[in-house]
């Protein structure tokens, strides 16, 4: 079955859904949902359909998963890391030094974190990274916003704990 059939399929027992006539009905319609998405999935995997774009895959992934290993880290002692205040500003220092930076940007000293000592090691963290070899060779590289958002926001990548980047950081569709 193709992506395309088993999308429709995948609406028709979406409607089909909509009309149940029972609880057992309802559960067999959404093991065929998920079935159908499993198959949609799979074949884009297969396919090399990924969220980051072909040509950005290899982007920066050791220091990408470097900065989310970091921020576990911070997250075991400073639950507030995940905090959305927190969550915002740091991806506002990643915006402003890696994806549009601008000249002469200076990391803050706060982060929102309830403590000093998050705040610093938040400060470390996001400094490493945009210090690292691989995110100033991106920055070179890459030539828009947008194809450096990509690279930071790398599903492929996660940390040892399994996170991505956008445990930390959100999700944002826009540089």
């Amino acid at each position: 079955m193709t992506p395309q059939e088993a999308s429709k399929k995948m609406k028709e027992f979406l409607d089909s859904l909509m009309h149940r006539t029972s609880d057992k009905h309802s559960l067999l319609l959404i093991g065929k949902i998920m079935a159908c998405r499993e198959i949609i999935n799979g074949k884009l995997r297969i396919a090399g359909y990924k969220r980051t774009p072909p040509g950005l895959r290899k982007g920066m992934p050791k220091a990408l998963k470097q900065l989310i290993n970091a921020l576990d880290k911070v997250f075991a002692e400073h639950k507030e890391v995940g905090d959305t205040d927190v969550r915002e500003q740091m991806y506002y220092a990643v915006h402003k030094g890696f994806i549009a930076p601008r000249h002469g940007y200076a990391l803050p000293a706060k982060f929102g974190m309830f403590s000093d000592e998050g705040d610093k090691k938040v400060r470390a963290a996001l400094q490493k990274f945009l210090a690292h070899p691989e995110v100033a060779a991106a920055s070179r590289s890459l030539k828009t916003p947008e194809a450096r958002l990509a690279v930071f926001q790398n599903t492929d990548v996660e940390s040892s704990a399994g996170n991505t980047y956008d445990e930390y950081f959100g999700d944002s569709a826009k540089q």
